[in-house]
C-alpha cells in the first residue's frame, strides 16, 4: 500500500539492520543498550496487524482504528496481564463484576451490557465461550506471555463474525527468545513463567510458553451486601457482612506451536478461578469459606496449511479444536437463614443455600480462506468456515428444589427437566459462514474496502454484517479514514436457558433476539519523526440489548445511541523523554428514557510518562483518569463517584548481572479509593432488590517486585 520508493528504501533499512545485528550477535556484544537502540530504529518501520482485514496492513492504514500494544512496554508501565494492558487503549475501561468476572467495557456501553461485547482471539482463534461469551483466562494470561495485543475498537463482525460487536481483541503470545521470569506483590500475590523457542529441523520454528500466578487475596471490606436491612431486615443478624471480600485468583498456562514455511500446529491450555468475591446473588459469604469457587478451563488445538494455487491466487485451509468447562461451587444465602417454602412455611437452611454446577463444551471448526490478487489494483478475500457446539455433562446441585422451593439434604443433582435455568445437555449450535471481501486501490494514496459476512446459525437463524471503509493517505504525515459498520452479538447458551421453550416455567420469557449495533467512524492520523497525534469521531447505535434483569433473567431491551471522541497523542522529547496521552469523550443515551447508560464512564483518559536515560534504565508514570459512571433506572443513589490513579515502575535491565533484569513498581501510589458499580436489579413486582449501597471497592496500593533472566 505504500510507493516503491517507501518500499525499496524499508527493506534496505531492513537489511541494514539484520547484517547489524547480526554482525553484533557473532561478535557477542548484544547488551540491552543494543537492543533498545534495535528497537528504536525498527519504529521507523510500519507496524503491521492482520486483525482488520485478515490481510498484513499498516495499523494506520486498516479499515476502522486499531491499537496495537506490546508486551515489553506494558511490562515497563507496570501491567501484569492483559486486563491490566488494556487500561491503556482509548474507549476501553475494564471492570469486575460482583464474582470478579472480568469485563471489558468499550466506549461507553457497560453495565448489564457488558457481557461478551468483544471478540477475545488467542494468536487470532476465537475464545469466546457459548456458555457465556466470555473468555476470562485469556484476559488472566501474565504479560510476560504476551508479544502484543491488537485492538479493533468498533464492530469487526464483517470479518470476524459473532461476538465482534463493541470491538476485537487478539492476543498474539511470545514465539522468540528465551527467558524466565518471577513475580512477588503485597498480598500474597506471586507470578512465574517462561518461554523458549527453537529449530526442531531446518525451516521449522518450535516454541514453548508456560505462566501462572496465584493472589490469595487483599480481602477488602466489603461493606453492607444484599441481605443486611433492605427487603428483609430481620435477617440482616445472619448477614456477613460487612466483612472480608473472597478475592483470592488465580491463572495458569501453556501454550505451544510448530511452524513450518506452509504448515502450523499450536495448542493452547489456559486456566483461571476465582473466589465468588461479594457473592453470586450480592450477599457475602463467611470468611471462613474462602477460596475458589469458579473455575474456567480452555483446551484448544488448530492446525493450518497455506498454499500458492496460482500466481495470484493462495488458500489457508484451518482445523480446529476447542474444549471448555465451567465450573462452580458456591454459597449464595449463610448458614442458618430462614427460608419459606411455596407455602410460606420458614424452614432454617443450617448449611445456607449452597449450589454446585458444571458445564462442559466442544466446538469443532473448519475454515478456508482464499486470497486473490491477479485483478490489478484490487486483493479479494473468499472465506467459508462451518462450526459446530456441543454441549456436554451439564447439571446443577442444589440443597433447595426450585420447583417446590423445599430444602433438600444432602444437595441432590438437578437438570433443565427439574426445573433448573441451566444449560441442557441436548443442545448445540452449528454455525455456516461466507465472508467477501475487496481491497480496491483508486490511486497510490487511496484505498477503498468493501466486505460482507453472513452467519447462519441453526438456532437463532441469519445475520449480515457490512463493512465500507476508505483510507486516505494524504502523505507520509497525513491520513484519513472513514467507516460504516455493522456487527452482531447471539444470546449465549446461558442467556437463552431463561427464554422461549428452554426455560423452565415460571421463568419462560419472549425469545431473545441478537443484539445488533450499526457504527460510523471518522478519524485523522498525523505522524513525525517525533509525535503521533489522532483524533477519532464515531456514532453507533445498539439494538435488541441483551440485559440481565435478576428474577426475570434475560430479556431484550430497548436501544441505546453513542456519540463521542478519541483523542490519542504521543511525543518524544529530546533522547531521554517520551509522552504518550488519550481521551475518550463519550455521550450515550439510553432509547427508552434518554437517560445515560448505567456503569461505564463518559471520560477516560491516560497520561504516560517515560523517562529513558540509558537503554538499560526505564522509568515510567502512568497516570489514569476514570470519570463518574450512572445508576441503573430506579436506583436512586447518586452516581458513583470517578477516580484517579498513579503508577510508577522502574525496569533495570542488565542489572545485577548481565541478562539479568529488575522491574519494581507501585500501583496505585495514592492509595485512591476505585469502586465498580453494584447494580440494582428488580423483582418480579418490578421493585428494586437491594445490593451493595457502597458498590465493590478495589484493592489500593501495592508495591511489587519482578526478576527476569534472559538465556542468550
Amino acid at each position: 500500500m505504500t510507493s516503491q520508493p517507501m518500499a525499496v528504501a524499508r527493506r534496505a533499512l531492513i537489511l541494514t539492520l539484520v547484517l547489524w545485528h547480526g554482525a553484533a550477535a557473532t561478535a557477542g556484544e548484544i547488551s540491552a543498550e543494543d537492543g533498545e537502540a534495535l528497537r528504536n530504529l525498527l519504529e521507523i518501520l510500519e507496524e503491521q496487524t492482520e486483525i482488520a482485514t485478515k490481510t498484513r496492513l499498516n495499523a494506520d492504514y486498516v479499515p476502522g482504528l486499531v491499537t496495537v500494544l506490546h508486551g515489553d512496554e506494558m511490562a515497563a508501565l507496570g501491567a501484569h496481564t492483559v486486563w491490566d494492558a488494556l487500561r491503556l487503549v482509548p474507549g476501553v475501561e475494564p471492570s469486575t463484576d460482583q464474582i470478579g468476572g472480568r469485563q471489558t467495557l468499550v466506549r461507553g456501553v457497560g453495565g448489564s451490557f457488558a457481557s461478551g461485547n468483544m471478540k477475545i482471539l488467542l494468536n487470532g482463534r476465537a475464545m469466546n465461550s457459548a456458555l457465556s461469551a466470555n473468555a476470562n483466562p485469556v484476559l488472566n494470561l501474565p504479560i510476560e506471555q504476551v508479544d502484543s495485543i491488537e485492538v479493533v475498537r468498533g464492530p469487526g463482525s464483517a470479518v470476524h463474525g459473532e461476538f465482534a460487536y463493541a470491538g476485537v481483541l487478539n492476543v498474539i503470545t511470545r514465539k522468540k527468545g528465551r527467558a524466565a521470569f518471577v513475580r512477588a506483590t503485597e498480598y500474597d500475590r506471586y507470578a512465574a513463567g517462561g518461554y523458549a523457542n527453537w529449530n526442531p529441523a531446518p525451516g521449522v520454528d518450535a516454541s514453548v510458553s508456560l505462566g501462572g500466578w496465584h493472589a490469595a487475596g487483599v480481602g477488602r471490606g466489603s461493606g453492607r451486601d444484599a441481605l443486611y436491612g433492605g427487603n428483609n431486615a430481620p435477617q440482616s443478624v445472619l448477614s456477613n457482612a460487612p466483612g472480608p471480600v473472597d478475592d483470592e485468583m488465580e491463572q495458569r498456562s501453556f501454550l505451544f506451536d510448530v511452524s513450518g514455511e506452509s504448515l502450523s500446529l499450536s495448542f493452547a491450555y489456559v486456566e483461571d478461578g476465582n473466589g465468588d468475591h461479594f457473592g453470586t446473588i450480592n450477599v457475602l459469604d463467611s470468611a471462613e469459606a474462602r477460596g475458589v469457587d469458579y473455575r474456567n478451563r480452555y483446551l484448544m488445538l488448530n492446525g493450518s496449511g497455506e498454499r500458492m494455487l496460482a500466481q495470484d491466487l493462495s488458500a489457508t485451509a484451518t482445523l480446529g479444536w476447542q474444549y471448555y468447562e465451567n465450573h462452580f461451587d458456591i454459597r449464595l444465602l449463610p448458614d442458618g437463614f430462614t427460608w419459606l417454602n411455596a407455602a410460606f412455611q420458614p424452614t432454617v437452611l443450617p448449611n445456607g443455600y449452597v449450589s454446585e454446577g458444571y458445564y462442559e463444551e466442544q466446538r469443532f471448526s473448519a475454515e478456508l480462506d482464499f486470497r486473490w490478487e491477479g485483478w490489478e489494483g484490487h486483493r479479494w478475500l473468499a472465506g467459508f468456515a462451518v462450526g459446530k457446539i456441543l454441549v456436554g455433562d451439564s447439571w446443577q446441585r442444589n440443597n433447595v428444589h426450585p420447583q417446590t422451593l423445599e430444602p433438600v439434604e444432602p444437595p441432590i443433582r438437578l437438570g433443565l427437566e427439574d426445573g433448573v435455568p441451566w444449560v441442557s445437555e441436548a443442545r448445540s449450535r452449528r454455525i455456516a459462514s461466507v465472508t467477501l471481501q475487496d481491497e480496491y486501490r483508486l490511486g497510490e494514496d487511496v484505498t477503498v474496502t468493501a466486505g460482507l459476512r453472513y452467519d447462519d446459525y441453526s438456532d437463532f437463524g441469519a445475520n449480515t454484517s457490512p463493512r465500507l471503509a476508505a483510507v486516505w493517505r494524504v502523505d507520509r504525515r497525513h491520513v484519513f479514514k472513514a467507516q460504516y459498520a455493522e456487527a452482531f452479538r447471539p444470546p449465549t447458551f446461558y442467556e437463552s436457558a431463561f427464554s422461549s421453550d428452554e426455560a423452565p416455567s415460571p421463568m419462560r420469557i419472549a425469545k431473545l433476539e441478537p443484539e445488533t449495533i450499526r457504527s460510523q467512524e471518522l478519524a485523522y492520523i498525523y505522524k513525525s519523526p517525533t509525535t503521533e497525534f489522532r483524533v477519532t469521531g464515531f456514532r453507533s447505535h445498539l439494538a435488541d440489548l441483551i440485559v440481565d434483569t435478576g428474577i426475570l433473567g434475560f430479556v431484550n431491551a430497548p436501544g441505546v445511541d453513542l456519540t463521542g471522541v478519541e483523542l490519542e497523542l504521543g511525543r518524544r522529547i529530546g533522547p531521554t523523554f517520551r509522552i504518550d496521552a488519550n481521551l475518550t469523550v463519550v455521550d450515550t443515551e439510553r432509547g427508552d428514557t434518554g437517560a445515560s447508560v448505567a456503569g461505564a464512564a463518559e471520560r477516560l483518559a491516560n497520561v504516560v510518562l517515560r523517562y529513558a536515560p540509558r537503554a538499560s534504565r526505564n522509568y515510567a508514570l502512568w497516570l489514569r483518569h476514570v470519570s463518574e459512571r450512572a445508576r441503573e433506572p430506579g436506583d436512586s443513589r447518586p452516581p458513583l463517584g470517578g477516580y484517579e490513579t498513579v503508577d510508577l515502575t522502574a525496569s533495570l535491565a542488565d542489572w545485577p548481572a548481565r541478562g539479568l533484569s529488575l522491574r519494581l513498581g507501585v500501583s496505585n501510589l495514592f492509595d485512591r479509593d476505585v469502586r465498580y458499580p453494584a447494580f440494582t436489579t428488580l423483582d418480579v413486582l418490578g421493585q428494586p432488590i437491594p445490593s451493595y449501597a457502597d458498590d465493590y471497592p478495589q484493592p489500593g496500593r501495592s508495591a511489587w517486585l519482578q526478576f527476569q533472566v534472559e538465556f542468550r
